[in-house]
């Protein structure tokens, strides 16, 4: 009987090829499903999101309106020595304060700022032809003050680009002025996971220092006890950090509306209150904001007035120099510790995924990655260290 003689080199090349091609097709065939395989995912996620809404709104809320709370039981009713001594009612007074507050802000806002920027909305609307009409005298009046006769051509394009540029504007405020009206005038599913949110906030902020010990016990029962005071002191760091940017650039964002509706109004402008609502939403967003805020400020103005446009342009320059010089290192001080660069990163990559909100969360939520990261880098260290002086003392 012939005896098969096996060349292992070559054998072992052989299997080496085979695995390679069969990994390679594996690879290709998981990549091919991997739609598939995201979107169930994503699809389930969705139902939970849906599912969980209420919640997630309730703890937002009440993460929003802590500091408030925690104000009002340190430095108000803890000073009435009735209440002081007896911490439910001083809890409970504390939040109802916080929330009346609140409730109170937004129908203030719904009866007498909404009413009147939905007019002005209205109001630009009516007015739009007027404006494209006076779009394209100002052209044809250019073009020929800048003997540009003979290039007909061009200022019909551009005439054309103007009468696009205002189709889009008009579209995009009656569309906000749609959905403000739709949202207030109808009761839908959001407004009740709203409605619910709040409850549960309510809850939650009544009885947060056991929901604080409850999770203590859990990750204590589960990881070892110098890894939960590690997650606690980055907690309560990351808090400090998110906390402050957020209620601080809502605070300065405030003040800086309030400061243009004033200067504006002072000027004459006509939709003053439109104006500066917009300001104080886009300053919300750091560097690029005031930039963002003041080039529909500056168009609004421009055909009632080119001079007072050019007065609206200076006075918000001014306005955002205060901001920056003055009052925003007041009330934020150096909240996130991120350099200019990494802002701009922040904003440029939450604009791009979650648009306006992201731009304005992107600053907070990098500079807790930056702070979780350096901690990360610390603890290693911090270990390696205690390796090394165990080795030593081995030796």
């Amino acid at each position: 009987m012939m005896k098969i003689e096996w060349d292992k080199e070559y054998l072992k090349y052989s299997l080496y090829a085979f695995l390679t091609i069969a990994m390679a097709i594996m690879l290709y065939q998981i990549l091919d499903n991997a739609g598939y395989f995201f979107e169930n995912i994503f699809l389930r996620l969705g139902i939970l999101k849906r599912i969980l809404s209420p919640v997630i709104i309730g703890i937002f809320i009440a993460y929003l309106l802590n500091p408030g709370v925690r104000w009002f039981e340190n430095y108000i009713y803890c000073r009435v020595e009735y209440i002081a001594n007896k911490k439910k009612l001083l809890r409970v007074l504390s939040v109802v304060t916080m929330y009346l507050l609140v409730i109170g802000l937004i129908v203030t806002v719904i009866i007498f700022v909404a009413p009147q920027i939905g007019n002005n909305i209205s109001d630009i609307l009516r007015r739009m032809p007027e404006y494209i009409n006076y779009s394209n005298d100002l052209i044809n009046h250019w073009s020929e003050e800048l003997d540009l006769r003979n290039l007909s051509n061009v200022t019909d394009q551009f005439e054309n680009n103007v009468n696009d540029i205002f189709n889009r504007v008009s579209a995009i405020l009656e569309y906000i002025l749609e959905n403000i009206i739709v949202s207030i005038m109808s009761i839908t599913s959001g407004v009740l996971n709203f409605v619910l949110g709040i409850v549960i906030s309510f809850y939650l902020l009544g009885d947060k220092e056991s929901f604080k010990k409850g999770t203590e016990r859990v990750l204590r029962a589960t990881l070892a006890d110098k890894t939960v005071n590690k997650m606690k002191d980055f907690g309560r760091e990351a808090d400090m950090i998110f906390s402050k940017f957020i209620i601080g650039k809502s605070l300065d964002s405030f003040i800086i509306a309030i400061m243009c509706l004033i200067g504006l109004q002072i000027m004459g402008i006509r939709y003053a209150l439109l104006i500066s609502v917009i300001i104080g939403i886009t300053n919300m967003i750091p560097y690029f904001g005031p930039f963002i805020g003041a080039v529909p400020a500056v168009i609004i103005t421009f055909f009632d007035s080119p001079v007072k446009a050019a007065w609206v342009l200076l006075f918000i320059l001014g306005l955002q120099q205060f901001d920056g010089l003055i009052l925003g290192p007041k009330i934020l001080g150096d909240s996130v510790g991120l350099s200019p660069v990494w802002i701009i990163f922040s904003i440029i990559i939450g604009g791009g995924l979650f648009g306006l909100m992201g731009m304005f969360l992107g600053v907070p939520v990098i500079a807790i990655v930056r702070l979780l990261m350096n901690r990360l880098i610390d603890w290693r260290l911090e270990a390696k260290k205690q390796v090394k002086a165990h080795e030593g003392e081995e030796s």
